[in-house]
């Protein structure tokens, strides 16, 4: 085996370059480390990533027992409830299997990862000259063993429940999360005696005393957490399928030449096409628009336009108000859309709610908490204007409907 280069890569990388690093010698152990942008990254044979904190969600789901052929279509179909996001757009790949215990179904680990930010990953390392061959996820990588594992490293934290389960926490509300998923246990009959607690070097250590008051749990301090110690070959690599790795000095390419040529040809044909449609929908929309103010010129011939669709959408609430209706910027409408976006997390994830002068001020807790970040995604794509707010350790959402005027 040559030398390896892992990198700890956050959610913010490659916006915020430099990156942990270190460099594996031919028996696995290291030859180097350090925390430092890529030109100062040393040479290696060989480039593997390990994606930290969120950026991967490892789900197990019951799942039926069916050909190998059918497998992306049978994880898609069990993860579509579990998910924010269409199945589509997520990279999937299997870390486990095992029977469940009716006997009938197996019980599967899923790995989660955006393909969009995976796809991002490996072409900016390609295109610094340094593939990646592996990419592993923190969740899966972290200590684990016999009861719970909590790994503290300044960038956040990983609680590992089994040696087939892993979720990452936020490091800022840590004693509250950790409180649930123990509720989350007990109800379950599957508490653990202890957690073992691994911090990684310069990991301000925390109040073990106030940990376990409140999550009702012993804390015993382990192993030190390094990163790169849990990457090995039994944990599943993420680049697989459509992103394994393909080395460019194999003769693959020149084979492919000429097919390669034909799709830049089909690409360049595909964008003139795309790029005539682009024109020709923008000028469908201004035609839509001088239609939309002619309706609202005719329907309303005294009232000054400067936005028609919002003109006449406040119009409307209007008129549901007159009638006991409600408005789409109301209390429960808008508690609706979050309900709706929080999904199963909503039920004992709202601790209190506040509604003023149109805008909900919700108060997460648990897994709705976690989750805060995703849900302003999915309700700002739904034309909502959303935001959080922190109070302390306490994180609220805040919610309004957008005014188009």
């Amino acid at each position: 085996m040559s030398t390896r280069l892992l990198l700890a890569i956050d959610e913010q990388w490659p916006a915020r370059p430099d990156c942990p690093w270190v460099l594996l010698g031919p028996d696995g152990k290291p030859l180097s480390d350090g925390h430092s942008e890529p030109r100062h990254w040393p040479a290696a044979a060989e480039c593997e990533l390990v994606l930290t904190g969120p950026q991967c969600l490892w789900l197990e789901v019951p799942l039926p027992r069916g050909a190998k052929r059918d497998l992306p279509r049978l994880l898609a179909y069990a993860l579509e409830d579990r998910l924010l996001k269409d199945p589509d757009t997520q990279h999937l790949t299997l870390s486990h299997r095992r029977p469940a215990d009716d006997g009938e179904r197996d019980l599967a680990g899923v790995l989660v990862v955006a393909r969009e930010r995976l796809r991002q990953l490996v072409a900016q390392l390609a295109a610094i000259g340094r593939p990646a061959r592996r990419a592993w996820a923190e969740v899966q990588t972290a200590p684990a063993g016999e009861g719970w594992h909590l790994s503290l490293s300044p960038t956040g934290a990983i609680l590992r429940t089994g040696t087939s389960g892993g979720v990452a926490l936020d490091a800022d509300i840590l004693a509250p999360l950790l409180a649930q998923q123990a509720a989350t246990a007990r109800a379950a009959n599957t508490a653990p005696a202890q957690v073992e607690l691994h911090l990684a070097p310069a990991t301000q250590v925390p109040d073990l005393a106030a940990l376990q008051a409140e999550t009702g749990l012993a804390i015993a301090t382990g192993a030190a957490y390094r990163w790169w110690q849990g990457v090995d070959r039994k944990a599943a690599n993420l680049l697989q399928g459509e992103f394994a790795f393909r080395d460019a000095n194999t003769g693959w390419f020149g084979k492919l030449k000429p097919a390669v040529v034909l799709g830049c040809g089909a690409l360049a044909l595909w964008l003139t096409v795309n790029i005539g449609e682009v024109l020709w929908l923008r000028h469908q929309m201004g035609q839509l628009g001088d239609r939309i103010e002619r309706v609202y010129r005719s329907t309303f011939p005294n009232s000054p336009v400067v936005a028609p669709a919002a003109q006449m959408r406040q119009q409307l609430n209007l008129e549901r108000a007159r009638h006991g209706l409600l408005r789409d910027d109301d209390a429960l409408a808008l508690l609706a859309q979050a309900a709706e976006a929080l999904g199963t997390d909503a039920a004992g994830g709202i601790a209190a709610v506040r509604f003023e002068e149109g805008r909900l001020d919700l108060t997460l807790t648990g897994p709705a908490a976690a989750r805060a970040e995703a849900v302003v995604g999915l309700l700002a794509s739904r034309g909502l204007l959303a935001n959080l707010r922190a109070d302390g350790a306490t994180p609220h959402l805040l919610l309004r409907r957008e005014n188009l005027q």
